[in-house]
């Protein structure tokens, strides 16, 4: 726990990191851990940096000529690179004061501490791990001991799918496929990925080191949003390199459901004679797919497997084109994935 007193006084406590031992001694959990020592140098860095620049913040507001506080432009982020790790701040950006004497140009106090977006003593010892060895070596030295990544995170969401590029012109016989992703983390970051069949081999390698940049680790849990199809579950899978949960997106699910409400409606236009057949089958994949947007995906699957059986019983004497439609698109409805959609 950091308690930070400011100026006015005021004592404010912020927890950067809990853990506990073991009172029995072993080697191996005597003291801190390396990474326990990063989370907590990490954490102490993150509320002396925010607390500073916060106060320095709301001094350059007050104007040293007439002592008015200047009108807020909008809110903006900067982010610090130091020893003790990346940093994120708010940087307000505020207009010019209203006397007209001290400043008559928008100021962004941040960035007069922040010039560089890294502090002075990260580039003397960088630079002088570079003078002996490689950048990328002492970087990566450098990174083995002390916290020069971000915050690690609780949690990271993972949206990804899949789409297929026609050929535009006549020496293009072929289309090829386009995987797309959108990854966000706990703290509010996202990042856009793309990726092509030519980079098929360095694909689960480039969304990892994505993954890792908004504070990914081994045992950071990754939600997975998909389709449901093996292709980008299976890239997911393999660039997270922790514990997963694969969720059906809740368009691509729906999307499902309103084509067997369609092959109902195209019955309904091939036998008008089955109307009130066909008005209890609309009925109950509405139920359908109230029941998956409320998460009760067993009830909806029961009913499913109801439908399913009520027309298999019934084929024989009603054997038609969107009869047959009907239960090809249920039954593929029924073997996705079965995880809450969101």
């Amino acid at each position: 726990m950091v308690e930070v007193t400011g100026e006015d006084g005021a004592v404010t406590q912020h927890v950067t990191s809990e853990g506990e031992r073991s009172t029995v001694g072993q080697a191996a959990t005597l003291g801190l851990s390396l990474a326990e020592s990063k989370v907590i140098l990490a954490g102490i860095q993150h509320v002396l940096v925010t607390t500073q620049a916060d106060a320095h913040c709301r001094h350059r507001r007050r104007c040293s000529h007439c002592g008015a506080a200047c009108p807020l432009k909008d809110h903006r982020s900067r982010r610090l690179v130091s020893l003790f790790g990346t940093v994120e701040v708010r940087a307000p950006r505020f207009g010019p004061f209203r006397c007209g004497v001290a400043c008559r140009r928008s100021l962004t106090p941040v960035a007069e501490i922040m010039p560089d977006r890294c502090t002075p003593e990260y580039e003397c010892v960088l630079a002088g791990l570079g003078s002996a060895l490689p950048y990328r070596r002492a970087r990566t030295l450098l990174a083995e001991l002390l916290p020069l990544d971000t915050f690690p995170a609780q949690a990271i969401t993972l949206a990804i799918d899949a789409g297929h590029v026609k050929s535009v012109r006549t020496y293009q016989m072929r289309s090829f496929e386009v995987m797309i992703a959108r990854v966000g983390n706990d703290q509010g970051l996202e990042v856009v990925f793309s990726s092509m069949p030519a980079e098929a081999d360095r694909q689960a390698r480039q969304l990892h080191h994505v993954l890792r940049g908004l504070g990914a680790t081994a045992t950071t849990p990754v939600i997975i949003l998909s389709d449901g199809t093996e292709g980008p579950r299976s890239l997911g899978a393999a660039a997270s390199g922790g514990p997963i949960r694969n969720v059906l997106d809740w368009f691509h699910l729906s999307m499902r459901v309103q084509h067997v409400a369609q092959a109902v409606k195209g019955w309904a236009a091939a036998e008008p004679a089955a109307a009130e057949r066909i008005t209890i089958l609309d009925d109950a994949v509405a139920h359908v797919r109230w029941r998956l947007w409320h998460g009760q995906t067993e009830r909806a699957l029961s009913l499913i497997g109801d439908l399913l059986a009520d027309l298999d019983a019934n084929l024989e004497t009603v054997n038609s084109p969107p009869v047959r439609k009907t239960i090809t698109l249920l039954r593929a409805l029924e073997t996705m994935s079965p995880d809450r959609p969101t």
